[in-house]
């Protein structure tokens, strides 16, 4: 079996095709026609003004709106008033869902327009090495593409010693509804147009911030979801960890710590009320909502054959084992949201046995095995727990707290302590050779139903 050591190096690709994401997202985005019009000034110290709406211009209003922008081909923001605003499209939904991670995807999103670029035969952008912050909020750009006819004028991201294309020419093509190219990408990201080799290359720059107050964009799936850019890197380190013979020989069990905020239902009732209207606070209903990463981490493994499941980890600081202080921590997952509080400490009950009476299964973090082996001693009412192999660490921001009465002593009252539950995706897999020979979760719920009755009988016997 290979060490601990060996595990975290195989690991590695993955780990980081995950956490490591490129710092943009880009796509195309049908939208209506009320958000194609444009009013924006012949002059800047002129009152005259023009309209042109941008799903159909005609070539006489493109070079209209080229004059207006001068020769270097821009216009700001005081002399346009554009009809789009990103705010009230899936723009922003998209930003937050897969740009951002974490607590940053929570925070209100701000756009404001900055510029109005065309650019014409033979126009450019050269590398500019960050868009300058307006505002200690401001953290990145938005740019958007409409659908005029032209050749060239690609956009060029960079970032840390890598490259990306985004072919603005091919973003909007024609469709039965107008469409829009976009690119959002952070303020730190170095970024250059490609000259345009036909027809004008008509863009939309906006800032984007974090702002204090206002609403958050609704939570409506997103009609064109883009491609995440790290799709295809995270499908193929999940490839090549599974072909290694190395990585878990005999089969195993990995954990995800999911990169993003998700609603999580949770709803309490005395326990007799809940003995007539039983409350199920399950998390089948966050596999259609999952974003980003977190959502390629789950489509890979679908299409490779496997089963993940969403599960909470519950793991706390009570010792339940003899070994000693360095072995790993235990734990239990369940595939729904506990209440702890049924736990009935004065009757013996504690937090390991409630959980698998609940259907929890028992883990430990696999993180201190060296050279073959666990070195996990448990008490005797305890089954052998399922190792997980944390390819991505826990996050807090998806984490469900709670208490739980418990002995401190004998002869002492029940106090109280504190659990927390994070939510993970699991992903088991079989042996070297056989992958898919993996235990199922309908099998897993067998057994654990098999060994609850085992153990109630075992009860009843010293009853």
């Amino acid at each position: 079996m290979a060490s601990t050591i060996r595990i975290e190096q195989l690991l590695t690709p993955l780990r980081e095709s995950i956490i490591n994401k490129q710092p943009y997202i880009s796509g195309t985005l049908q939208l209506p026609d009320s958000c194609f019009p444009l009013f924006y000034k012949v002059a800047k110290d002129d009152h005259a003004a023009r309209h042109i709406n941008l799903a159909n211009a005609t070539p006489d209003e493109v070079e209209q709106l080229t004059q207006a922008c001068g020769p270097v081909g821009k216009m700001d923001s005081e002399c346009f008033s554009p009809m789009l605003d990103p705010f009230h499209t899936e723009l922003v939904k998209i930003i937050r869902d897969y740009l951002l991670e974490g607590t940053e995807s929570k925070e209100v999103i701000k756009t404001e327009p900055y510029e109005l670029n065309v650019y014409s035969k033979g126009s450019f952008f050269e590398a500019h090495d960050v868009n300058t912050p307006r505002s200690e909020k401001m953290f990145g750009s938005l740019v958007v593409v409409f659908p005029t006819h032209h050749e060239g004028g690609a956009l060029l991201l960079r970032h840390r010693g890598q490259e990306w294309i985004f072919d603005s020419d091919q973003a909007p093509a024609a469709k039965c509804q107008p469409s829009i190219g976009y690119v959002a990408f952070f303020s730190d990201v170095e970024h250059e147009v490609a000259p345009v080799i036909s027809g004008h290359r008509i863009t939309l720059t906006y800032n984007l911030y974090f702002d204090d107050g206002g609403p958050v964009s609704a939570n409506d799936a997103i009609s064109e979801p883009p491609q995440p850019v790290n799709e295809d890197a995270i499908h193929e380190a999940f490839v090549a960890l599974l072909e290694s013979p190395e990585f878990l020989a005999d089969g195993g069990t990995l954990a995800f710590g999911l990169r993003h905020v998700y609603p999580i239902k949770r709803e309490r009732v005395s326990i007799a009320m809940k003995s007539l209207h039983p409350i199920e606070n399950y998390l089948k209903h966050l596999c259609g909502v999952l974003k980003g990463s977190d959502s390629v981490v789950y489509q890979s493994a679908c299409a490779l054959g496997f089963e993940p499941v969403l599960y909470l980890y519950y793991e706390w600081t009570g010792r339940t084992d003899r070994a000693s202080p360095t072995s790993p921590p235990l734990g239990v997952i369940t595939d729904k949201v506990m209440d702890f509080n049924e736990l009935q400490a004065d009757m013996g009950q504690d937090l390991v046995g409630f959980a698998q009476s609940e259907g929890g299964i028992l883990v430990a973090r696999a993180k201190l095995r060296e050279g073959g082996g666990s070195a996990i001693m448990l008490e005797s009412r305890f089954e052998s727990p399922e190792l997980l192999e944390w390819v991505t660490p826990m996050t807090t921001f998806n984490r469900q707290e709670d208490v739980y009465p418990a002995r401190y002593g004998p002869r002492s009252k029940p106090g109280l302590r504190w659990v927390s539950g994070y939510v993970c995706l699991v992903v088991r897999i079989g042996k070297g050779g056989d992958r898919l020979a993996y235990p199922t979760v309908g099998e897993l719920s067998r057994r654990n139903l098999i060994k609850r009755m085992a153990d109630d009988d075992d009860d009843d016997i010293y009853m």
